[in-house]
């Protein structure tokens, strides 16, 4: 497979996976949070993901993946860049998502969510393609990438959901305190998830719960009083007409 190729292949499936943490995680609120700035900061997520890939790419996995293969030593620098990388990170979103134009909507947590999903679009991408020169194209290589894919974006787009949540709350050092620490645990994880699939299984439940926390209690908390009234009355209707339809199946049976 050419390297062109791969490339392109590596940043579609990314943008899918943008696409489908977008209806995933913000379908449940159409029509109630701030669209304009969600774009905005999935531009912006674009951004500081392609540089949060790149950092942790060339600073940490080359070389944990080079000390797992016994080519080299592990050093404390390793370790050290994996912290800084984590820490800078979340101090630029907690500033991105306190800004007067987030605080005033209060859309942090929606503006957070996108944000996130353009980070680990690219984040996803960027792996995707180190995967497919690593392994070549083969059943575990798609695999792998089906699962940056879908999963990357999700864990971002919670994290950053979280700390628009917390920041535009005033809780600003914990925001950025509670990210640091997710995002240095994902950096330790990856050069393992990388090189054996079955390290996905410690990372699946809390990608899983840290989504599900996302889309019921964070992501709700950015509508105003007047629109989260109007979204529970919805969500009852749908419930109700849920059970309203199990109930009519269950008679013509």
């Amino acid at each position: 497979m050419s390297g062109q190729l791969e490339l392109n292949l590596a940043f579609t499936c990314g943008l899918i996976g943008m696409g489908m943490g977008w209806r995933w995680g913000l379908s449940h609120v159409a029509g109630f949070y701030d669209s304009a700035s969600a774009v905005k900061y999935l531009l912006f997520g674009l951004v500081l993901g392609t540089i949060y890939a790149l950092l942790s790419d060339t600073l940490v996995l080359r070389d944990y993946l080079a000390f797992m293969r016994g080519e080299q030593e592990l050093v404390i620098m390793n370790f050290i860049a994996s912290l800084l990388i984590s820490i800078s990170t979340s101090l630029f979103v907690m500033l991105l998502l306190t800004r007067k134009s987030v605080i005033i909507t209060k859309s942090g947590p929606t503006s957070g969510w996108t944000l996130g999903l353009g980070i680990g679009a690219m984040f996803s991408a960027r792996y995707s393609y180190l995967a497919l020169g690593y392994y070549g194209f083969e059943v575990q290589t798609i695999l792998q990438m089906l699962l940056f894919v879908f999963m990357l974006p999700l864990f971002e787009g919670a994290i950053c959901s979280y700390q628009g949540y917390l920041s535009t709350n005033g809780q600003r050092f914990r925001s950025t305190f509670i990210a640091s620490l997710g995002r240095f645990f994902f950096l330790m994880i990856i050069p393992a998830i990388f090189e054996l699939l079955i390290w996905w299984v410690l990372l699946l439940p809390i990608i899983m719960m840290l989504y599900r926390k996302s889309v019921v209690d964070w992501i709700p908390e950015s509508l105003t009083q007047d629109a989260k009234r109007r979204y529970r009355r919805i969500m009852a209707d749908n419930a109700r007409k849920r059970r309203d339809l199990l109930n009519s199946d269950n008679l013509t049976k």
